[in-house]
């Protein structure tokens, strides 16, 4: 009597844990087991949400200061390099223009010393050592008259030719060596120190431009403004633990996807190139179609809740991105239900 009793015990918990698998399967299959061996296809329940073709980019500035404008209003397309936002920046751009200015001094200065003086200039000085040679030989002419009259010449008369020989000597060989610059052109350090110079103020304009641009809130794409936080007059910050909203939020709308989180015991069914079904409690009728793009590398905790009483919780999931055919008019962040064809668990 006791091993009836207890064989009968056995084989109702075997009944009991058989029924909860075939229950689970069921609840997460779109294929009803009919025999022994691999059932062809089986359907993974998820939750996802819709995004566009890339997450949504909350925008906050580089550096802190008074939001001086606000260019664009929510459900406004941009383009990417678009200028969105602009905080008070008069400073930034008068360095800009200085850095600007100092590097166009730069770049001319070395051009005149690639290409040497003017043909102009060159004339100018020989044309000065004529005339300096001919002051040196009138010079010269009176100091050798006075030298050769004797003692008819005063000692100060010819004290004074021999000064003005000097300095005429002095002002020929002056413009001598003037000319002799000009002919031989501009030496290879001078020309080390220009392009130096040049490149400097290059970098000096670089940074001014770049303490611009920290002013200046940018698309990073193409798409469309989706929610506007920050007013003209507001203090705004970067990104911190102090800064709760951004400025703006921009998302690329040029497609739709579904971000899904499929539960920790499914992740092995799940991979690229699986159809789905994708259906909203705020659509009803609507199924949109679609495919397994992309299967994340990586398990991670939470993800969106339908609010279903029935709803199995798990607490690890692995993201999967869908392309959906179509669903241009969905939503971004709508919560969804997914329907994947994954490969099917084998059966014994």
């Amino acid at each position: 009597m006791k091993k009836t009793v207890t064989i009968a015990v056995v084989l109702g918990i075997v009944a009991g844990v058989g029924g909860r698998m075939a229950l689970r399967s069921n609840a997460g299959s779109g294929h009803a087991d009919t025999g022994s061996g691999p059932a062809l296809v089986e359907q993974v329940a998820a939750n996802g949400l819709v995004e566009g073709a890339q997450p949504e980019v909350r925008l906050w500035p580089e550096a802190p200061g008074i939001l001086a404008a606000v260019k664009v209003r929510e459900n406004d397309e941009v383009k990417k390099g678009d200028v969105l936002a602009e905080l008070s920046n008069q400073p930034q751009k008068a360095q800009v223009k200085l850095a600007a200015a100092e590097l166009a001094l730069a770049r001319q200065q070395l051009k005149k010393l690639e290409n040497g003086e003017r043909h102009q200039v060159r004339e100018r000085a020989e044309a000065d050592v004529r005339a300096k040679k001919s002051a040196y030989e009138n010079a010269d002419r009176e100091y050798q008259r006075q030298r050769l009259a004797g003692g008819s010449a005063s000692a100060s008369d010819l004290d004074g030719a021999a000064s003005r020989l000097t300095l005429a000597r002095a002002e020929l060989d002056k413009a001598k060596a003037d000319l002799a610059l000009i002919v031989e052109g501009t030496r290879a350090e001078d020309l080390i120190i220009a392009r130096h110079q040049v490149e400097s103020a290059e970098a000096k304009l670089q940074a001014a431009q770049a303490d611009l641009a920290k002013t200046e809130l940018r698309a990073p794409t193409d798409g469309r403004v989706l929610r506007v936080y920050g007013q003209p007059g507001a203090m705004v910050t970067p990104l911190s633990p102090m800064s709760k909203d951004p400025v703006m939020i921009v998302a690329d709308l040029s497609k739709r996807r579904v971000r899904a989180w499929v539960e920790e015991l499914d992740v092995a069914r799940v991979e690229a190139g699986q159809p789905a079904t994708v259906t909203a409690d705020g659509l009803p009728g609507k199924v949109l179609t679609g495919k397994v793009a992309v299967v994340l590398w990586r398990m991670g905790k939470g993800g969106p809740e339908s609010d279903s009483p029935t709803e199995m919780k798990d607490m690890y999931f692995r993201e999967v991105l869908i392309d959906l055919d179509g669903g241009e008019d969905l939503p971004t962040n709508l919560r969804v239900q997914v329907r994947i064809q994954a490969r099917a668990q084998e059966t014994r």
